[in-house]
């Protein structure tokens, strides 16, 4: 179990952080073992819990948010485990409280702040602890965290202009089924009334009045099914192999393809200025670009390019074997490359890149609007239309 501690030193110095222990008596235990005698001391929510499960992870919108608030506390002359005290003392996500509570405790015992932060890659990944190292080497601390807090942000804005992109059809669905859902149970059973004889009734009819008798004989349990699949897909969800495989699985469908890969090429163009401004060598630049991709075939194009680039290859030619650029951007590259101004090329790139990303989400969206009508007056017209054959075909029918 993890507890969250508020506790003095010897020297009546305020401590704040957390411990791991089994219980209460053995985090009481530990703490006093390093000399600290605790005043507060209580459980942090389980993972399993309900409140942990909504509460156990930090957000992008988080982690730019105090990766800003730092950078801001850092220019002002604030020393770094006082930002974090600051940051935390105002900041109320229990999440981001427990990052911070052991970053804050990692720091009280020496550690550097890019070993703090280290202790959670997964979270922050290898870009941010390596530009935070090349920060903390340099002594420009705060210009590096605004950089990474501008990157942040540009991924935030990103995944809400994707999520922007999905979010209509996924409404239209969702209402294109619940109209459909109402005229089975409620509408077609009214119909169905009429007819003493079914079997004499056409074969449309027949159908449409089965479906409707399975849906409300069997409502509890679809309903049931539905919730359990919307659960265990969450769920899933959480894990990176399931989210690798969706991932692919929309790049191949027709418009959503190219919002991802633009996606990519913005991402992988974005992290490779900020990283050749911060001074890396171009290698190990390409290699932490690699880790960033999201796409695990453009990932492994990027890992595969780095082999090439590695044996004395010019940068824009193994991009050339990539199928994150097309032919216009590595000609931009390969410029850059000669000029040695690579990283205001790749800021070129992404900046391009991202007004190529409104265009394509732009005509996705006004290509899916009218699918998506069709779709839905398809569906929910078809059942209508069947229904009023079914009333039309009525005097054939004995009644």
């Amino acid at each position: 179990m993890e507890f969250e501690y508020k506790a003095i030193d010897n020297n009546g110095s305020r401590h704040q952080g957390t411990v791991e222990a089994n219980d209460l008596g053995q985090a009481k235990q530990i703490l006093n073992d390093d000399g600290l005698s605790p005043f507060e001391i209580k459980a942090l929510a389980k993972s399993n819990s309900l409140s942990g499960f909504f509460s156990q992870n930090v957000t992008l919108d988080q982690l730019e948010f105090f990766t800003s608030e730092l950078s801001l506390l850092l220019e002002s002359g604030v020393r770094v485990d006082k930002g974090i005290d600051i940051i935390r003392q105002s900041n109320n996500n229990p999440a981001l409280n427990r990052l911070l509570n052991q970053i804050a405790s990692s720091l009280k015992k020496g550690e550097s702040l890019n070993q703090a932060f280290a202790k959670h890659e997964s979270l922050f990944g290898p870009l941010y602890i390596s530009l935070l190292k090349i920060g903390e080497t340099s002594g420009n601390l705060p210009g590096v965290l605004k950089r990474l807090a501008a990157d942040l942000k540009f991924q935030k804005d990103l995944k809400a202009q994707v999520s922007a992109a999905l979010t209509y059809p996924s409404v239209i669905f969702f209402v294109c089924i619940m109209a459909v859902y109402f005229v089975l149970t409620f509408i077609v059973p009214k119909m169905a009334g009429i007819f003493t004889d079914l079997s004499q009734a056409p074969w449309y009819t027949q159908m449409i009045i089965g479906t409707s008798d399975f849906f409300i004989s069997y409502q509890m349990p679809i309903v049931i099914s539905v919730l359990a699949f919307l659960g265990i897909g969450g769920y899933s969800l959480q894990k990176p192999s399931v989210k690798s495989w969706l991932y692919v699985a929309m790049s191949r469908i027709p418009g959503l393809g190219a919002i991802i890969t633009t996606s990519e090429r913005i991402r992988f163009a974005q992290s490779m200025s900020m990283m050749l401004e911060a001074g890396l060598q171009l290698d190990t630049t390409l290699e932490l670009t690699a880790d960033t991709l999201k796409h695990p075939d453009y990932k492994r194009d990027a890992k595969h390019a780095l082999k090439q680039l590695r044996t004395g290859k010019q940068l824009g030619q193994v991009l050339s074997k990539t199928r994150i650029f097309p032919d216009f951007f590595l000609s931009i590259i390969k410029v850059g490359e000669e000029t040695g101004r690579l990283h205001h090329v790749f800021a070129e790139v992404a900046s391009r890149s991202r007004s190529d990303l409104e265009q394509v989400i732009k005509r996705f969206t006004t290509m899916l609007e009218p699918i998506m009508l069709l779709f839905m007056g398809g569906f929910v017209g078809g059942i209508v239309i069947t229904m009023l054959m079914s009333m039309v075909s009525i005097n054939d029918v004995p009644l």
